[in-house]
């Protein structure tokens, strides 16, 4: 048990801390303190067992230093030191279940004599074994923490002090993607250590597991029970590292466990996930499927359907997360680039550009994706709708129209179905914003694409004229001279 003597006269302190062999007693002395003041801010960090005090001390006396000590509710013993018998000291201080009442006097016989019966008195108190547990638990937690973060040998050998079972490997780490409470973590903890020994801790993340396995790696099947067990508890996946010979490994294991953990989301009914089952991985690729969700999300603003977006947004997710090539950063990449594109669809049409808020990161949303989702996604079909009431850009949403399907037969009458107004009202619309017919805009629009298509592509200028529209080789070739003065041959060999 850890003492602690406080006394503003050093003579008084040094004089009790030197003349009892107090390690030959059974206890750890700790420095001795000056003050009642300094007695408070060592508390928690040395959590001391028995505290001996002067009553007589400047600022704070000892019963004040022991009041403070009973309303925080720690399990220490205290036992008063004074230079004079004083009968109202004494009962104030048997109010204050003071332990003893020593004076400065007093023999060494007679210090360690009420120091002895302070142990008694912790040793029958249920509350005191918990506080001391809790103290043992946090400082085994620190110096296993530590070892996830740095090779130091001391740490190891620390370790091995506190912890005799890990003194040898070989070990295998484990981590649950959350946390929790002391009391649950110590009750898993008792369950797992009736299948192989492991020591329990948490970071401000996850609850970490360092277990002790057998030189031969005999108790597999232990391991597995006692993982199926835990699994079943905690309802989430558990992650693995590999066998590791010694604790130097730590920290490369635990950093590459903790990239890991976002795979819980994707592994949903697995037992246990491992580097080997995500490494083959490639990710899915931003293109798969883009144009086909953007079209989908494109007319969800248009037709303003909260219900059929839901839908869509549940399907979307599922399709996501159950993706046989998945990753976390691919997921999160696809789903920013598609939310991008669609705020840029929205930006073109409108007569403003708009901020929004961004995806949050993985480890954020992946914990609520279809609720993330969902409010992202209809906050854009509201202000989409918003700003349909209140400024039809027609003429916008029409090039998009035709700019997507130059190479199909366009009508008026088509693209206005789509904006849904009258073909003669769109007409009339575009010749005022461009000074075009519609026949002529959507020529200059085919051209202009043909000129992307002969500068950026190695498409024969046959099928340049198929994809913008044109099955006559000759009659699109008569049309971009016409703009351009030069053949599409002459200007892909100029430029």
């Amino acid at each position: 048990m850890k003492v602690l003597i406080a006394d503003d006269e050093i003579i008084i302190r040094e004089g009790i801390a030197n003349v009892i062999p107090w390690e030959e007693n059974g206890f750890l002395l700790l420095d001795p303190a000056a003050s009642a003041e300094e007695v408070i801010e060592r508390i928690e960090t040395e959590k001391p067992d028995i505290l001996i005090t002067d009553i007589q001390m400047k600022e704070m006396n000892g019963l004040e230093l022991v009041s403070y000590i009973g309303k925080k509710n720690y399990c220490i013993e205290s036992i008063l030191l004074t230079g004079y018998d004083d009968f109202a000291y004494i009962q104030e201080a048997l109010r204050q279940d003071v332990c003893d009442y020593l004076l400065k006097t007093s023999s060494p016989d007679e210090i360690i004599t009420a120091v002895n019966r302070a142990k008694k008195r912790l040793e029958k108190d249920k509350k005191y074994h918990r506080w001391s547990n809790a103290a043992y638990s946090e400082e085994k937690n620190t110096i296993v923490q530590t070892l996830f973060h740095q090779r130091d040998s001391k740490d190891q050998a620390k370790l091995a002090e506190a912890l005799p079972e890990l003194a040898t490997p070989p070990y295998q780490l484990i981590l649950i993607g959350t946390t929790l409470d002391t009391q649950t973590l110590h009750s898993y903890e008792k369950i797992w250590n009736g299948y192989l020994y492991g020591t329990w801790l948490h970071d401000d993340r996850f609850t970490l597991i360092l277990t002790k396995r057998n030189t031969y790696l005999e108790d597999g099947y232990l391991l597995q029970m006692a993982i199926k067990k835990i699994r079943q508890m905690v309802q989430q996946p558990i992650f693995m590292s590999n066998v590791i010979s010694t604790l130097n490994e730590l920290p490369y294991k635990y950093e590459q466990l903790s990239q890991l953990h976002l795979y819980k989301y994707i592994f949903t009914d697995a037992v246990t996930i491992s580097e080997q089952m995500v490494k083959e991985r490639t990710g899915i690729a931003y293109h798969e499927r883009k144009e086909e969700f953007l079209q989908q999300l494109i007319t969800f603003l248009h037709n303003g359907e909260y219900d059929n977006l839901i839908t869509w947004v549940h399907a979307f997710h599922t399709w996501l997360f159950s993706h046989s090539q998945a990753t976390p950063d691919s997921i999160q990449f696809y789903v920013q680039n598609l939310y991008m594109e669609t705020i840029r669809y929205m930006n073109r049409i409108q007569d403003h550009e708009r901020r929004y808020e961004s995806i949050p990161s993985a480890s954020s949303w992946f914990q609520r994706p279809t609720e993330i989702l969902q409010a992202r996604f209809s906050q854009l079909q509201q202000d989409f709708q918003k700003q349909a009431q209140k400024n039809s850009n027609y003429v916008e949403q029409s090039i998009y129209y035709i700019e997507e399907h130059l190479g199909q037969s366009l009508s008026l009458q088509e693209v206005a179905g789509y904006i849904s107004i009258h073909p003669n009202y769109l007409s009339e619309l575009i010749r005022k914003k461009t000074g075009k017919s519609y026949v002529e805009l959507v020529t200059i629009l085919r051209v202009q694409k043909a000129v992307d298509f002969l500068l950026y592509t190695s498409l024969t200028v046959k099928e340049i004229a198929k994809n913008i529209g044109y099955n006559d080789r000759k009659y699109f070739t008569k049309i971009f001279k016409k703009h351009y003065g030069v053949t599409p041959t002459q200007y892909r060999r100029r430029n």
